[in-house]
């Protein structure tokens, strides 16, 4: 039952959310008159960096209490969605306070989105995989519709209908789920992540129960460099509809280059799920993680509108494997050392200081320069994969046969 009430969650979150959530850089670029670009960036550089900080602050809050933060994340949603209305005639103070109350959006969001996935679809006795491929399938068609309608209603329709869709929609999303919880708040097992067995028999049978952590420890280490470089994308993907906005000028035409990449990656998660459990994909991940990146510089040069939206498709396709095949194997490793939500959560912050970096870029440079430095990025995480595949596999393996753990790792030597 709350499988299916996260499932129905996460699926009007992601809708409802869109409907507005998903164009405020390309709002307040449309209504503020002076300094436009550097407005709309500053918005999005005020929000990942004020996420990253109140992660930190709420991280034991946030994974103990999901449920909670899920139904009270409707608050700095209807903050940030009034402020847009407001925005062409008080630029500034209500860039500060989309920025606070999007950040705050975006913090009750992550980690408990997160949690609840490592709670409810990552029991010991299952794996992860076939549920994160129908979860991110779910999630992106969320995204694509509300996205789309979005993108209509704000081009034909008074935004502040759309707003008041767009709570309602929340709330209707949000209320089960906070229902179930209290019903059910006294359940054996609630809220607790899951350890596998082998982390289990390492925590009772280790000889040396500090060493064996230092493995745990030094597999998040590894994500987290690793997770700086490829979250790039995110950039990249959050400022496609701004980039399409200063070409077009409309707001259909900018929902249409985010829901062809949502749509591309949610279909590729689910392809890619069942070409993973049947060979090795570390290669093809490099490639496409590599790809992506040239993709998103490429987007510099383009003013086709076809040929943007093809660019789109294909990047997105590239990261649905690179996403797919290396947070499947981040969660199964961290699953076995005990250090799943760490890990999880080391990659949500990890997201939040890259896009912050990007974005920046653009406060005082032109869009563009975001673009060449996330595309960079993400070239070079394709190129890290292989090498944190092979070293955070040799970490697993000593862990596991509580061998001593070397600070050093060769990728070119096997064990």
């Amino acid at each position: 039952m709350e499988r299916a009430l996260t499932t129905f969650n996460r699926f009007m979150s992601n809708f409802s959310t869109k409907l507005v959530g998903g164009f405020v850089p390309v709002i307040v670029y449309n209504y503020v008159e002076t300094n436009k670009m550097q407005m709309a960036l500053l918005t999005l550089a005020i929000q990942y960096l004020l996420s990253f900080i109140l992660d930190l602050i709420l991280e034991k809050q946030l994974i103990r209490k999901p449920q909670l933060f899920t139904f009270l994340r409707v608050i700095p949603i209807i903050i940030y969605e009034i402020l847009l209305l407001f925005v062409g005639e008080y630029p500034v103070a209500c860039v500060l306070g989309i920025g606070i109350a999007f950040s705050c959006s975006y913090t009750f969001k992550h980690i408990p989105k997160e949690a609840l996935f490592a709670y409810v679809n990552a029991p010991r006795e299952r794996g992860t995989g076939k549920h994160l491929a129908k979860t991110k399938l779910v999630g992106q068609m969320a995204l694509i519709i509300g996205t789309i309608l979005g993108g209509v209603a704000l081009d034909y329709l008074n935004m502040t209908i759309l707003i008041v869709i767009s709570i309602a929609l929340y709330l209707v999303g949000a209320l089960p789920l906070i229902i179930y919880h209290i019903l059910h708040k006294k359940d054996e097992n609630r809220n607790q992540e899951y350890s596998t067995s082998e982390h289990i028999a390492l925590k009772t049978q280790s000889r040396d129960t500090k060493r064996s952590n230092v493995a745990s420890k030094k597999i998040v280490r590894e994500y987290c460099w690793f997770y700086f470089l490829q979250e790039s994308y995110n950039a990249m993907y959050i400022l496609l509809p701004l980039l399409m906005f200063t070409i077009t000028g409309t707001f259909t035409t900018a929902a249409i280059a985010s829901a062809l990449f949502d749509g591309v990656y949610g279909v590729g998660c689910y392809f890619f799920e069942k070409l993973d459990a049947k060979r090795d994909l570390t290669n093809m991940s490099m490639c496409l993680g590599v790809l992506l990146g040239i993709g998103g510089i490429s987007l510099i040069f383009i003013k086709n509108i076809i040929a943007f939206y093809l660019v789109v498709a294909v990047m997105a396709l590239c990261y649905s494997l690179v996403f797919f095949f290396s947070y499947h194997r981040m969660l199964m490793k961290s699953k076995i050392v005990g250090r799943n939500i760490h890990c999880v959560i080391n990659k949500i912050n990890m997201y939040f200081v890259s896009t912050t970096v990007i974005v920046s870029f653009g406060i005082f440079l032109p869009i563009w320069s975001c673009f060449l430095v996330g595309g960079v990025m993400s070239a070079a995480g394709g190129l890290a994969i292989p090498y944190v595949e092979e070293k955070t596999r040799r970490i697993l393996v000593d862990h596991i046969e509580d061998n001593e753990i070397r600070e050093d790792y060769s990728i070119f030597s096997r064990k």
